[in-house]
């Protein structure tokens, strides 16, 4: 990292709990509070960002979850990877999902999201995965640039709800099979 900040990328513990639901809400509203009624991420960010959500998956053996922690201990990043459970047409048996990666905004422009990118390619070979799956929103042009760049190709779309709010979601696939890269 550039200017000297020491990071330490790690599991995440049940200890973490509340820093990570404060950084998850934190990441996605920078990111997408911008699209919604207030009142209406409130709710999403209350189910889909929920404590006992988190702990369910720091918790789970089928689950990978890493966050970045900062020199003075605050959590700046996170990776969450699990079992497929979007709406893919024709996953192999034992497909997986990159289902959020989060970077704040400091520590962002530096590698880190490329970085626990790896991380998740490396779990899902460990795993013996077939197959990576994970979703972006439409119109997020440089996520969908680096996963390209990392071998995701567009396989399908779906319709991402936030209370009434209705975002196009790309399905991206990688062949872990093949890992070209």
């Amino acid at each position: 990292m550039s200017g000297g900040t020491a990071l330490t990328i790690r599991d995440a513990v049940p200890a973490d709990l509340d820093a990570l639901v404060a950084l998850s809400r934190k990441t996605f509203s920078d990111k997408f509070a911008h699209l919604y009624d207030p009142k209406e991420l409130a709710a999403y960010l209350e189910t889909a960002h929920a404590p006992g959500w988190y702990l369910d998956m720091i918790r789970s053996d089928e689950a990978l979850l890493r966050v970045v922690e900062t020199e003075g201990g605050r959590l700046g990043a996170y990776l969450l990877c699990s079992p497929l459970s979007l709406p893919a047409e024709a996953p192999l048996p034992g497909a997986v999902e990159l289902k959020r990666v989060y970077v704040d905004g400091p520590l962002q422009g530096h590698g880190l999201g490329s970085r626990l990118v790896d991380e998740a390619l490396d779990w899902a070979r460990r795993s013996g995965a077939p197959e990576m799956y994970l979703s972006v929103y439409a119109d997020n042009l440089d996520a969908q640039r680096l996963y390209a760049r990392l071998g995701w190709r567009k396989v399908g779309e779906f319709i991402f709800h936030v209370g009434r709010h209705q975002d196009r979601e790309f399905l991206l696939c990688r062949d872990m099979q093949s890992d070209a890269i």
